[in-house]
């Protein structure tokens, strides 16, 4: 199993090599004025840290004696009811955002999330939905003046 680790990490931070050289290339610009590879560099260095992290730790931590098995398959274990469901949660998302516009769609998308893939209770799924949405309103609407759909609430 820790072979299957090393090689994910190694894979990451393939792809997160790629991914910075890629950026580089189309322009980091300055901080006061990024160009269009600046966030796509940050975001890669912060996935080849990551992955350097996990790749080291799998030589440092200590074996599992007894847990491991070799003959075990890789995805044993794997909640594949789960992954389907945040995929069609996201899909729905993406179909209704433009409809419904970014803080409705969020909103709901969050607390469908909270409730269906780790079930929470509903105090805490709203108030996370709502703590979700007004940091990323903030951060993309009021700091970066990022523009989203108003949808059908006019919001």
């Amino acid at each position: 199993m820790r072979t299957h680790h090393r090689v994910g990490s190694i894979f990451w931070l393939v792809i997160g090599l790629y991914v910075a050289i890629s950026a580089y290339r189309l322009g980091l610009g300055n901080f006061h004025q990024p160009g269009p590879g600046f966030i796509f560099f940050l975001m890669a260095l912060l996935l080849i840290i990551l992955s350097a992290i996990d790749l080291g730790t799998t030589f440092i931590g200590k074996s599992k004696v007894g847990k491991e098995k070799p003959d075990e398959p890789l995805w044993l274990g794997v909640r594949w009811h789960k992954v389907l469901i945040v995929l069609a949660g996201i899909s729905i998302y993406n179909y209704v955002f433009n409809f419904l516009g970014f803080l409705l769609s969020t909103f709901l998308l969050m607390i469908f999330l909270f409730k269906a893939v780790e079930p929470t209770k509903w105090w805490v799924s709203v108030f996370a939905s709502v703590i979700t949405i007004l940091l990323s309103f903030g951060i993309f609407k009021l700091w970066l003046k990022v523009p989203f759909p108003t949808g059908i609430l006019g919001f």
